[in-house]
């Protein structure tokens, strides 16, 4: 391929050392870190409060400076939602503690409900994409990634959308009468009378979240915010289609147990 081509200079060579740029590692992760076996309950029942030591005194890539940061987005809330930020932050970066894996996983497995509430979406992407990451089984390490990349096309997506100055919640106006230009790659448009590829990728997603049980309760929060939020492409999508597209719970029940 030629280089002038492509639509990021320099490639995936470049793209690799940015992105490996950005994991770095931190510097005195093990200062600021609880142990492994930390009282989560008492984590959940503390207040988070402004940090007392100044950004503008911290190293670059000290993790005190991470700490302060955190320690202000997250001042007047609980101390498990803290916890969780400063384990993605540890486990983005190389070089990351064996304990901090550890303990992510222990916080969504025992704390995992309670997360899935009070996080928001930005927060629950970042914890999908951690999963997808260190994920300790196939289930959480194939749906936090399907999990990540999903909300971020929609937000991909949604945003050059956005540009048109026309509410999420409003399908594009259909014209028969204008130029249908072809896809990317040469793909097949998406029917929408007939299609069901976002029906399938939703479906293949909750499949997973039954599967593990850690993960289960961030996956089916993220997914309820897909099936309830009127504004993505998915909700834009079901508007598109025809009434008699949408089944009823009813027509998927076999006759014979519906009669019941």
């Amino acid at each position: 391929m030629e280089i002038l081509s492509e639509i990021y200079q320099g490639g995936f060579y470049l793209l690799s050392r940015r992105f490996e740029k950005k994991q770095f590692p931190f510097i005195g992760v093990e200062e600021v870190l609880p142990p492994v076996d930390v009282d989560l309950n008492l984590l959940a029942d503390q207040t988070v409060t402004s940090p007392e030591i100044l950004s503008e005194e911290l190293r670059k890539h000290d993790f005190q400076l991470t700490l302060a940061e955190l320690q202000t987005e997250f001042a007047g809330q609980n101390g498990l939602l803290l916890l969780h930020a400063l384990l993605i932050a540890v486990l983005r970066r190389r070089e990351a503690p064996e304990n901090a894996t550890h303990l992510f996983l222990r916080l969504w497995r025992e704390q995992g409900t309670r997360l899935a509430k009070d996080l928001t979406i930005r927060w629950k992407i970042s914890a999908a994409t951690t999963f997808a990451d260190h994920g300790n089984s196939y289930e959480q390490r194939s749906l936090g990634m399907g999990l990540s990349i999903l909300f971020d096309m929609i937000k991909l997506h949604d945003s050059e959308r956005r540009l048109t100055g026309q509410s999420g919640r409003a399908p594009f106006r259909r014209n028969p009468e204008i130029r249908r230009f072809p896809l990317a790659f040469g793909m097949v448009p998406y029917s929408f009378q007939n299609g069901d590829l976002d029906r399938n990728m939703l479906a293949r997603l909750w499949a997973l979240s039954e599967k593990d049980e850690v993960i289960a309760p961030l996956a089916r929060s993220m997914l309820f915010a897909v099936m309830t939020d009127q504004r993505s492409i998915f909700a834009r999508a079901q508007r598109l289609k025809p009434k008699h597209g949408n089944e009823s719970v009813l027509d998927l029940i076999p006759r014979d147990e519906g009669s019941k």
